[in-house]
């Protein structure tokens, strides 16, 4: 897979991920439904390449056979027409120099993610050891309660996995603003933020050049906040004093940005208001499980058609095997308008025929996959080879396929022998070149060209 190929899709899915959580999160929707809709788009957003990853591992060939199913030329046209329109448009450009270069360009943005993460660790490590212990008034300690720890500056958070504390800043010292916090920060840690916080900032650091993940990324955050903020007002039983909290919280302190931690205040300055608004507002916020369900599900039905364009992803291609070998070979029959021969109507002959003795070994003359095996009405036994650039080669007229649907082929592998399986007046070898081709209006749709015109391509070597 290229690294074009990657950035392109990853900008592609996220985008349509954003815009669909987007538009599902709108119009006063409920914080726990928002938060899972959101959750659901950072995990989605991972979906093509685990999908693809996945399909690397299983067997190429089905344990048994299958049964055979009806060929219908109009429906696998349009299936592939679809499915290879963003990598037809990469396909086009000479990527062998910038190839590199991009490749250079996301380990970098990698390395600099990673670079970060640490920094704010170690930041996370150095303001944790030299904070104190907090004592607290009566009406904020509890049994199950964290210990308290002051810092001297910055925003209220929780942190620590197997021993979690409470860090709070030394302006906020009264019992109140104390009580209201601790209530927060220990809805985190019931909810399990303190785990899966990490994993849903990670996509920003996947897809760091991706600005459809970094919406994802600080929408999880502010709606992280805005459940916590739902069940801590709920439970403080004073939300006016929770909200009074909130704003005094980020008048006097900072957020810390660089710490791998929820914050009791967002960086953002407009996640103010929004979360002021959403605690002191009475009405009850819509809940729609339901459509969030559908969205997630639709999404992954649409996930296995974005692999299957990054799938076969490559550059470029190049022809290292004549197609036919065989002293007695010649071209019968060229590309184009012609009086068929059966019928004697002019019709357009969209491949060439190359008659040979029957029996004569048909080659693969590059590496590729097999898109379909079988029998076809006029075309006989034939074979269509799909290649890394979109294009397909479909040997036809064949008296024996040698490959299946499904199986890679490598250059110079044999795919079938010639024959006279349909429409035919003799032994020979039908063969079809199609390609991927952008009109002017930007739809892609396959198109067929004449195979001798193709550069590097040998159809017959007498």
């Amino acid at each position: 897979m290229s690294a074009a190929w990657f950035i392109a899709l990853s900008l592609v899915w996220t985008g349509g991920l954003a815009g669909l959580a987007q538009l599902l999160t709108g119009q006063g929707a409920g914080a726990r439904y928002a938060q899972l809709v959101w959750r659901g788009a950072a995990c989605l957003s991972l979906a093509p390449w685990i999908v693809l990853a996945a399909l690397s591992i299983l067997p190429r060939r089905f344990p048994s056979e299958l049964p055979e199913i009806p060929y219908f030329y109009p429906l696998s046209e349009t299936v592939e027409t679809a499915s290879m329109g963003l990598r037809s448009a990469l396909a086009g450009p000479d990527w062998s120099l910038a190839e590199t270069g991009l490749l250079v360009f996301l380990v970098a943005g990698w390395c600099v993610r990673a670079g970060l993460s640490l920094a704010g660790q170690m930041r996370l490590q150095r303001l944790k050891a030299a904070s104190a212990e907090l004592s607290t008034d009566a009406r904020v300690s509890s049994d199950d309660m964290p210990p308290l720890r002051a810092i001297p500056s910055g925003s209220p958070f929780i942190a620590g996995l197997l021993r979690p504390a409470v860090y709070i800043p030394d302006a906020l010292k009264s019992p109140e603003d104390q009580r209201h916090v601790v209530i927060h920060e220990c809805v985190h840690m019931e909810r399990g933020d303190l785990i899966t916080r990490p994993f849903e900032r990670l996509i920003a650091d996947i897809f760091w050049f991706s600005p459809f993940a970094w919406t994802i990324r600080r929408e999880l955050d502010f709606w992280r906040e805005a459940v916590c903020d739902e069940i801590a007002a709920e439970r403080s039983g004073d939300p006016i004093g929770y909200a009074r909290t909130l704003a005094r919280a980020a008048r006097s302190s900072a957020p810390l940005r660089t710490l791998p931690v929820s914050s009791f205040i967002l960086p953002r300055k407009r996640s103010l208001p929004m979360r002021l608004t959403r605690i002191l507002d009475s009405h009850q916020k819509r809940q729609r499980p339901l459509l969030a369900s559908a969205a997630a599900l639709m999404a992954l039905a649409v996930a296995p058609f974005a692999v299957g364009q990054g799938s076969t992803l490559t550059a470029s291609i190049s022809y290292s095997h004549p197609v036919l070998i065989e002293a007695s070979a010649k071209v019968t029959s060229e590309y184009g308008m012609r009086t068929h021969p059966i019928s004697g109507k002019e019709l357009m002959h969209k491949g060439i025929d190359i008659k040979g003795p029957m029996g004569t070994p048909i080659y693969s003359p590059a590496e590729g996959e097999v898109g379909f095996s079988g029998h076809k009405d006029g075309y006989g036994e034939m074979v269509e080879v799909i290649y890394a650039d979109g294009s397909k080669l479909i040997y036809c007229q064949l008296s024996e396929r040698l490959l299946e649907t499904g199986d890679t082929v490598a250059a110079g592998e044999k795919v079938g022998l010639l024959g006279a399986s349909g429409r035919a007046t003799g032994p020979h070898l039908h063969v079809e070149y199609w390609r991927p081709v952008a009109g002017a209006d930007g739809a892609v749709e396959m198109k067929s060209f004449d195979p001798a015109s193709i550069d590097g391509l040998v159809l017959y070597q007498n």
